[in-house]
């Protein structure tokens, strides 16, 4: 039963936070999120490449 009251708080606390702070990153900063998508996506095309899984090496 603490469990339940911690979660309900927490979510509670987090929807009083996300409504004094929604304005700056869904306004302010919305290029940043543009941004952060696509260096992520030049980060993972970088790094693997399009590289299939070796057939024959064992999964771990």
């Amino acid at each position: 039963m603490a469990r339940c009251f911690l979660h309900q708080m927490a979510g509670r606390a987090f929807a009083n936070w996300w409504t004094k702070m929604r304005p700056y990153y869904a306004g302010a900063y919305q290029e940043m999120w543009v941004g952060l998508g696509i260096m992520t996506l030049l980060y993972y095309k970088i790094s693997y490449g399009g590289k299939k899984e070796v057939k024959g090496k064992p999964a771990h």
